[in-house]
């Protein structure tokens, strides 16, 4: 049985269409340079700045930051966040160890009722400054 080849690439042509003219490569490179525009002299090396040579140590100082803070953040919605005492902050200390302070306090009051009474003895909210008061 004769059987006829029927290959799709044999009926094509031979060709890949990429063709340069003849001789084209010889006078390429000096075609090239022709056409590019002159090359300029190459400046002085600038010189180093007090913030270009502490940048790379203020930006990593930034990173450790931001990754304490976010370290520090995910521990607080966690719970895990240790919070100081009040006492051991000076300003609450002091107010705490006054006495003025626990003349309003009282377990049967509500908040209207103490803010009232504040107001009425004179206190603004633009007066409460605990440092000039205990200074």
């Amino acid at each position: 049985m004769n059987r006829e080849r029927n290959d799709i690439l044999d009926r094509l042509p031979r060709t890949d269409g990429m063709t340069v003219p003849e001789g084209y490569f010889d006078t390429f490179a000096a075609s090239m340079m022709d056409r590019l525009p002159a090359k300029h002299a190459e400046k002085a090396p600038q010189k180093r700045t007090l913030w270009m040579k502490i940048r790379p140590y203020a930006y990593m100082a930034a990173m450790f930051g931001g990754i304490w803070l976010m370290m520090w953040m995910f521990g607080d919605i966690a719970g895990t966040t240790s919070y100081k005492r009040m006492a051991d902050n000076p300003t609450i200390a002091r107010v705490l160890a006054s006495d003025q302070v626990y003349q309003y306090y009282d377990t049967d009051i509500d908040q209207y009722d103490l803010l009232e009474e504040l107001y009425e003895d004179g206190y603004t909210p633009a007066s409460f400054h605990i440092d000039d008061q205990y200074n």
